[in-house]
């Protein structure tokens, strides 16, 4: 009885499923496990150096911003006061609170003439 038993299909196919229940990881033979957990674990160590990479980048980045530059020369006032005469006869004379067109071009959509 027990050589009928143990060539029986239903056996076979619950060891099987028993087999099939088991984890991934489990079924795996020592030397193939160890190589995934190992893969695995290099893996969180790399995603955890990288947030770390961009935690203190960004730690710089807010450090450089909050920087107090020394205050500027006499020479970039004279020179802006330069550039400022320079640019007179072309800055338009109205309001600059909207978008100034200084020259259309001929393919413009003109409404309200």
């Amino acid at each position: 009885m027990v050589g009928i038993v143990s060539h029986s299909p239903l056996l076979s196919a619950t060891l099987a499923d028993v087999r099939a229940a088991e984890p991934l990881i489990e079924r795996l033979d020592p030397p193939r496990r160890a190589a995934v957990i190992m893969a695995l674990l290099a893996i969180t160590i790399i995603g955890l150096f990288l947030v770390t990479c961009v935690l203190l980048g960004g730690h710089w980045a807010r450090r450089l911003a909050r920087r107090r530059h020394p205050p500027s020369d006499g020479n970039t006032n004279i020179e802006n006061e330069r550039m400022r005469s320079a640019l007179q006869p072309i800055l338009p004379a109205g309001p600059t609170d909207e978008t100034t067109v200084i020259r259309p071009a001929s393919n413009d959509t003109v409404t309200g003439r």
